[in-house]
């Protein structure tokens, strides 16, 4: 309760099937169809990208064959949708050639956003595209617009963040010095693997007003207990993109070692040949921003957090697979204006 509104998109999609009394069989079905079509735009991205087939062809191998991503097509969860509808945004930054047709994917980009309260990452991260590409090319005078834009929108996102933040129990997790949600109330943490799962907190915590607003309580808290809040969010942040965790089978973890950490080299590669890209830029953007958002909030058992930026993490590989050959990418570093 309270929390309805913020997944108002994929209750909305649940309601219209409720409605025509469709069973759960048919939104899984139309999860796996939205998942296929993001598979092949997936490709098609790549392909434009690094106009390489090899390249496109490993990359939506690697989407494809991933357990991770797909699983979450067969449950009634927002993740598969949700990842879904971030490529299908991205792909028209990438693919859509004419502002007109751009413009036409707004109510696209504005219902994605309604899927999870994360949504709006997607936003920023179209929003890190568009003001780094038109900053080179602008005046002092209109980078300095672009710049009272940006904070004037900065602000305006904190209070929206504020909002839905508002009903979360994010502090108190905190407390309980969760890195893994729910496993301060489990006795399943295996021997030697607390780091993945929870630290303890010091003695001296000192917790903010129970009546302060969600961001206060965040500042509040980080600002009494600076060198346990740093502690605790950097372990999220790195059990989150160490992705392979002690509960998981051996074969599980091998997969995770042999195709998602060579990808983390390779998307590094590609940042480090065109870091000031801005596809490169806006990719970084929804993987640092999904980052922090786990970091100030919680990861959770079984990755479901992870499967939004694994898609784009493959596609970063596969610009860093161009790179290793030594060639420069053929990444569009200017808005389509036609």
């Amino acid at each position: 309760m309270g929390q309805d509104i913020r997944y108002a998109g994929y209750t909305t999609i649940l309601a219209a099937f409720f409605k025509i009394n469709l069973p759960f069989s048919y939104i899984v079905g139309f999860q796996i169809l939205l998942s296929g079509l993001a598979l092949f735009l997936v490709q098609r991205i790549t392909l434009v990208l690094t106009n390489n087939r090899v390249c496109a062809f490993v990359v939506a191998l690697l989407v494809a064959s991933c357990q991770d991503i797909h699983q979450w097509n067969f449950y009634i969860l927002t993740e598969s949708i949700f990842t879904s509808a971030f490529i299908f945004c991205f792909a028209t930054l990438v693919l859509v050639k004419k502002r007109m047709y751009l413009l036409l994917s707004i109510p696209l980009w504005l219902f994605t956003c309604t899927i999870r309260p994360n949504g709006f990452i997607i936003v920023a991260a179209a929003a890190v595209y568009f003001i780094s590409s038109y900053y080179r090319q602008a005046t002092l005078r209109q980078r300095r617009a672009l710049l009272l834009l940006t904070s004037i929108t900065g602000i305006a996102l904190l209070g929206i963040i504020n909002k839905l933040l508002g009903p979360f129990t994010l502090v108190e997790t905190y407390a309980r010095g969760e890195v893994i949600y729910g496993t301060y109330y489990s006795d399943l943490t295996p021997p030697g693997s607390s780091f993945f799962y929870r630290l303890t907190p010091p003695t001296t915590l000192e917790m903010p007003p129970a009546n302060s607003s969600a961001l206060q309580k965040l500042f509040l808290f980080f600002w009494h207990n600076p060198l346990f809040s740093l502690k605790l969010a950097l372990a999220k942040g790195f059990t989150f993109l160490a992705f392979a965790k002690p509960h998981f089978s051996k074969v599980h973890n091998l997969i995770i070692f042999f195709t998602v950490y060579p990808c983390y080299y390779l998307a590094f590669k590609a940042w480090r040949q065109n870091f000031n890209s801005p596809i490169i830029l806006s990719l970084f953007t929804i993987i640092s921003l999904q980052t922090i958002m786990v970091m100030f909030t919680v990861e959770d058992w079984d990755c479901r957090f992870t499967a939004p930026i694994l898609p784009f993490i493959f596609i970063l590989s596969g610009l860093g697979i161009k790179c290793l050959w030594g060639t420069k990418l053929p990444i569009q570093d200017k808005v389509n204006t036609k």
